[in-house]
């Protein structure tokens, strides 16, 4: 696995906005797969984007049924699936052998020793465990910050085999502490780097990826 931190953008919704999100540097680009929120976008649109931008593009999932999930990732030409939701194991285990694709878990984060009980739980079975914001009303992608500082590093507490991703309210401005504070992988963003809802902004992009890089090189250090 790379030293270099990585950024994910997310909730892209035009091929515009994933290209600039690649040239503003960006390693990944998010897209919502699941119909019914607002970033929804269709499958089709998701392949057209897969197809333009050389960054890896992540289908985001929420509570598919497996072989919607299945169809889902295959016509968007994902090369990751994030999985919010209340996923078992089995699930998470059949998936990952249907598709040529890694996982990603959302683990909600309110606090550190729910966390830890999660990581034990699904460390083994992921390719990545991505922190989000709590937020009662949705499952993921509503820019909720958690308590960065009350979680506090939790490199000792995974494999090296397995992507730290740390969401939930990032923006410019911030991203810098959350890094200092969890020392991720991976920092993953959407409404922080948004103009108006679901439209990027290639300054806000540009800002956050330099942001986020002059501050941490991910979990080995430089």
């Amino acid at each position: 696995m790379s030293t270099k931190l990585r950024v994910k953008i997310c909730g892209l919704m035009a091929v515009t906005d994933a290209i600039q999100a690649e040239s503003a540097g960006a390693n990944y680009g998010g897209m919502i797969l699941s119909q019914g929120f607002s970033r929804s976008i269709p499958p089709e649109t998701g392949r057209e984007i897969s197809s333009t931008v050389g960054i890896s593009t992540v289908g985001v999932l929420v509570e598919e049924e497996l072989e919607a999930a299945e169809s889902l990732a295959n016509a968007a030409k994902v090369s990751v699936l994030q999985l919010h939701g209340k996923e078992t194991l089995a699930y998470v285990k059949e998936l990952s052998k249907r598709g040529d694709w890694t996982i990603w878990k959302v683990i909600v984060a309110r606090c550190r020793a729910e966390i830890c009980c999660a990581l034990e739980l699904w460390e083994p079975f992921v390719d990545g465990i991505v922190l989000d914001g709590w937020n009662p009303s949705f499952p993921g992608g509503t820019g909720t910050k958690f308590a960065w500082e009350e979680i506090g590093r939790l490199r000792d507490e995974f494999s090296g085999n397995v992507e730290l991703v740390v969401a939930g309210g990032l923006n410019p401005s911030n991203v810098g502490d959350a890094i200092k504070h969890l020392d991720p992988d991976t920092v993953d963003v959407s409404s922080g780097v948004e103009s108006r809802l679901g439209e990027k902004s290639r300054e806000l992009m540009e800002s956050f990826v330099v942001n986020a890089r002059s501050t941490g090189c991910g979990k080995n250090g430089l």
